[in-house]
């Protein structure tokens, strides 16, 4: 009896991709008519799905309206894809607060960021409960929440504003995302380093430490 090998499952998944690619093709503009509930299907899971809707945030949404507001997502076998995604504010609550030493980051996590240390984003247990006292304490203080409504406000008025105003009178094609990453990125660094880096800007230059 023939085995069925790696090269073959290869060529049978490429041949079912560029197979799946076309029907999109065929049906994009009719996807909202046919739209299901994300298939699990064998051996590539719900690959298939993320494919066809990965540019369609409003696709994910109905799908965890559909779900419940948590939704699980089964990728394909043996990649260790599966993801759990929730909206649920009752058990986001129950992760992030109430029952959080039971959900460890790990060490995989803080070796992809050791660069923060032991900081509120690696840590666990004892030590990121300490951290996350302490980091309420501080953001809840009045004093830090004038500075940092003063640097949202200021940036916005001083930077945001006139650029819109300059890409709307040249008719510029504006990459959103882009623009309030920087505006996010400008403002976290004012108040928590009070160093600007002036990546918004109409020159929107290249930030090494953002793109890393």
């Amino acid at each position: 009896m023939a085995s069925f090998g790696l090269f073959e499952t290869s060529i049978s998944l490429f041949c079912f991709l560029i197979f799946f690619y076309f029907l999109i093709k065929k049906h994009s503009g009719h996807i909202k008519k046919t739209l299901c509930y994300p298939w699990n299907w064998p051996v590539l899971g719900m690959l298939p799905a993320i494919i066809m809707w990965y540019k369609r945030i409003d696709v994910l949404i109905w799908v965890l309206e559909k779900s419940n507001m948590t939704f699980l997502f089964k990728g394909p076998w043996f990649t260790r894809m599966d993801l759990l995604f929730t909206v649920d504010p009752a058990n986001i609550q129950h992760i992030l607060s109430s029952n959080f030493t039971n959900y460890i980051k790990g060490p995989e996590m803080k070796e992809i960021f050791d660069v923060y240390g032991d900081a509120i984003f690696t840590a666990d247990g004892e030590l990121w409960r300490n951290i996350r006292m302490s980091s309420m304490v501080m953001f809840n203080h009045q004093g830090f929440q004038n500075f940092s409504m003063s640097i949202t406000t200021s940036k916005l008025k001083d930077v945001l504003l006139p650029l819109f105003s300059h890409y709307s009178e040249e008719g510029t094609v504006v990459d959103l995302q882009d623009v309030f990453g920087r505006f996010m990125l400008d403002t976290t660094l004012l108040a928590i380093t009070g160093s600007d880096p002036q990546s918004l800007s109409i020159e929107m230059p290249e930030v090494e430490f953002a793109k890393a």
